[in-house]
């Protein structure tokens, strides 16, 4: 930092300007002066020693042994066999650092980044047994559902090759579905777990904000992203959630969270007990394909029949949970990418080289960046510019009367039931979620949910032309446990 050429007079302006202040105000001299003794105390930053990367064998995917496009990179990680995850096989989304392998992100923006430490859910992965087996596929930067944000490899439904596997996790949902490991990482921001849950047809874990630590992640938005499980069993979801969770002093929203274990094994929960359940049904999750809403509302019919007790319910000001996710979604990710992939607005502690990396590539390669991403950067950064930290403010407003909407519909009751995507996989050379009249439809059932930091539970519940619906289970804050004893008891019905 010291290296850096002294301050001038136009640089102390541009500095004013920047911070909205009258560069009259200043005198240059004094305070380029000022700059540079400041600079030479925090420039001893640069003594500090950067950590070492591992060497670690990785590979190209086999596109015979992975035909849906599953991985990015390939990889066989095993840090012992004795532990509460030594028979399964993981998958981690590439927006979760696996140190030694490139983590691209999805964009060719980042195909050379390899970060030198593992994010903390991927050590704690490792110190439970768990055996990595490569990174998953996702929509560059986590902005997904359309064929143009599969940078690398286009990434197909295993039901049907034709669909869509669900964004921005679809690699993790492939994987799982296809049988090519047990469990798998996911990031979800508005649904990005819970949707390749539903059209793939296996089970997606969001959970409660501030569960999971996000060290080692790359942001999308501070308030709602969370890293959750996919699974091919609410066991096996809930025996990785208990291994990844818990407080991590590189992330301050985990403080204070102290988890329990979430279910273990089927055996923890009496899913026999079906009748202690209870379950409310919100109409305003409803309303997207009638043959999805006929298939949930059969499942729902079905635990009726075993014995829960259901009950209809109504969320207050839900109608506010979109467009409150929205502005808070794009104005913290706008902050995340004008600061470099570092700001006041990050949940975990930074990686510095990932921030080299990302102010590197946008300043010298960002023509290779996608269309959808440079829609959303543009976007982002009218919202800075314009009225963005108005409708910010608003949308926390808004934010607060849908968390406490969500939690008078929970009540009088365990969990909230509804379909977790309003539609079942769209196909690809046909219209996608991402246009404009069909986003916020697309993310009305899982966003908000991610706005109220609720934790909420995907898992298969039929079928509609051949293609898997999801039944989502929502509960309270915290209540993790309760959510996964939902699914599983679900999941015991001879449906």
């Amino acid at each position: 930092m010291n290296d850096e050429p002294s301050v001038t007079a136009d640089d102390i302006g541009r500095y004013a300007e920047r911070a909205r202040l009258d560069p009259s105000r200043f005198d240059p001299e004094e305070q380029a002066a000022a700059i540079e003794a400041q600079d030479n105390i925090v420039g001893r930053l640069d003594d500090l020693e950067a950590a070492t990367t591992p060497d670690r064998e990785y590979w190209e995917p086999d596109e015979a042994a992975d035909p849906n496009a599953a991985f990015l990179t390939r990889c066989d990680l095993r840090r012992t066999d004795d532990g509460v995850l030594s028979d399964l096989t993981v998958a981690v989304k590439d927006n979760i650092a696996v140190a030694g392998l490139p983590m691209t992100c999805g964009s060719p923006l980042l195909e050379n980044h390899v970060p030198a430490e593992d994010a903390t859910v991927v050590e704690r992965i490792l110190d439970a047994g768990g055996r990595i087996r490569g990174k998953a596929n996702m929509d560059e930067f986590a902005l997904g559902g359309d064929a143009a944000t599969m940078r690398f490899r286009l990434a197909r439904n295993p039901t049907d090759s034709s669909h869509q596997p669900g964004g921005s996790s679809a690699g993790s949902g492939v994987a799982v579905a296809d049988g090519l490991v047990d469990v798998a990482l996911g990031s979800d921001t508005g649904g990005s777990v819970r949707f390749p849950a539903s059209f793939c047809g296996v089970v997606g874990v969001k959970p409660s904000r501030g569960l999971v630590p996000l060290t080692g992640f790359v942001q999308f938005s501070k308030l709602n992203d969370e890293i959750g499980v996919l699974a091919d069993t609410v066991e096996d979801a809930a025996r990785t959630l208990d291994a990844i969770a818990g407080p991590d002093p590189h992330d301050a929203a985990t403080d204070g969270s102290t988890p329990e274990r979430y279910v273990g094994t089927v055996d923890d929960i009496d899913t026999g007990a079906v009748e202690s359940l209870t379950v409310g049904v919100p109409e305003e999750l409803f309303g997207g394909d009638p043959a999805v809403d006929e298939t949930v509302r059969a499942a729902v019919d079905d635990l009726v029949a075993a014995g829960a007790t259901v009950q209809s319910v109504s969320i207050p000001n839900f109608e506010y949970a979109i467009p409150a996710w929205w502005a808070i979604a794009m104005t913290e990710f706008a902050a995340y990418v004008e600061r470099d992939g570092t700001n006041f607005w990050q949940r975990s502690v930074a990686d510095p080289t990932f921030a080299t990396a990302v102010k590197e590539a946008l300043a010298d390669r960002s023509d290779k960046l996608g269309d959808y991403p440079t829609d959303v950067f543009l976007y982002g950064q009218y919202l800075l510019a314009e009225d963005g930290p108005e409708y910010y403010a608003k949308a926390q407003r808004a934010r607060e009367l849908v968390t406490a909407g969500v939690a008078e519909a929970l009540s009088t009751v365990d969990v909230l039931a509804g379909p977790t995507t309003p539609m079942v996989a769209p196909v690809w050379e046909g219209e996608n979620y991402l246009e404009d009249s069909t986003l916020d439809e697309a993310v009305r059932t899982t966003g908000p949910f991610n706005l109220t930091g609720n934790p909420a539970v995907s898992v298969p519940c039929g079928t509609h032309d051949g293609l898997p619906v999801g039944l989502q289970f929502v509960a309270r804050r915290g209540a993790d446990a309760t959510a996964l004893r939902a699914a599983a008891i679900w999941e015991s019905l001879d449906w």
